[in-house]
């Protein structure tokens, strides 16, 4: 059930969004969206297992590949994508910005461990990607969008409040874990954050439903090219890091999920941060978001069914 929640809810989203805007729009002006955000990473820190993390030096090595590939070369990769393709501003801002954003804080750990990877090194490939790129993201947007004329970008307002709703509720979480005796995996703790994803996106679209209405199937499918070039390019990167630091395999099945992954709701937090025109950027990040989860589901269940071959070799 957990697994079609989130799908079948944007589809659902989009559906009222497009049919009656009303609410969703009334509810978006009242400035809910940041409050979505901040809901998602207080859960998210609060489920959590710190004890879950490893330590050592031999991650470091780890932590530079996926810090350079996910949070630095990523948004350049997108930025010369939709400008070879001349894609219109919204779009190109919505590709940009899912670019630039750290990987999902679930979906690269599962892969991670259906491919028979490592998923503790996962766990910490991820949770350091999702810090840092608090920090990251704004200085790379001005770098990017704001540089080539796109969208202005003011990297300290934006880095202030991704601070005040990622990172601040984040370590929040983490530490009512320890104070509290709600399970980590309360049915409510599992379902919140998808349907705050899923709220975001009803807002969101509800706001821009005329443009989502009139949006074009050439213009999806450009999307599409972009946001396979650029998750193409990032595990390209990721599979080529192997022979740069020489990792071990569960090592580099981690890198290869976590680095290349885009999370959607700091995305759409980050475009509520920038007032941008919502519609044409979150299809964007939504088609991003789906085609990754498809083609890496379908990586790790090729490399998990490799692995008794492999053995039997």
């Amino acid at each position: 059930m957990n697994r079609y929640f989130l799908p079948f809810g944007l589809l659902l989203a989009l559906l009222a969004a497009m049919l009656y805007p009303g609410p969703g729009t009334m509810l978006q002006q009242l400035g809910l969206i940041p409050w979505m955000v901040v809901t998602i990473f207080l859960v998210n820190g609060y489920q959590i297992n710190l004890n879950l993390v490893p330590r050592g030096r031999r991650l470091l090595a780890a932590s530079a590949v996926a810090v350079a590939i996910n949070l630095l070369v990523s948004p350049f990769i997108a930025l010369m994508l939709v400008s070879a393709l001349a894609l219109p501003v919204g779009v190109a801002t919505g590709l940009v910005v899912m670019a630039t954003v750290p990987p999902t804080l679930t979906a690269g750990i599962v892969m991670t461990q259906i491919a028979g990877g490592n998923v503790p090194k996962a766990l910490f490939l991820t949770i350091l990607l999702n810090l840092i790129g608090v920090f990251t993201i704004p200085f790379m947007l001005h770098l990017t969008l704001d540089r080539v004329g796109l969208v202005p970008v003011s990297p300290l307002p934006v880095l202030t409040q991704l601070i005040l709703i990622v990172l601040i509720p984040f370590v929040v979480g983490t530490g009512l874990r320890s104070v509290t005796r709600i399970p980590s995996r309360h049915w409510l703790l599992r379902y919140l954050p998808s349907s705050c994803v899923v709220g975001t996106v009803w807002m969101s679209a509800s706001v821009s439903s005329e443009t989502l209405k009139a949006f074009d199937v050439t213009l999806l499918m450009l999307i599409l090219v972009v946001a396979l070039g650029v998750h193409g390019a990032l595990l390209l990167l990721c599979w080529l890091a192997r022979y740069l630091y020489r990792p071990d395999p569960g090592e580099w099945i981690a890198l290869l999920f976590t680095a290349s992954q885009k999370t959607l709701p700091i995305a759409l937090g980050v475009l509520a941060i920038m007032q941008q025109a919502l519609g044409a950027a979150m299809v964007a990040c939504l088609v991003f978001h789906f085609l990754q989860l498809i083609m890496d589901s379908m990586i790790a269940s090729r490399m998990a069914l490799a692995k008794p071959a492999g053995r039997a070799g």
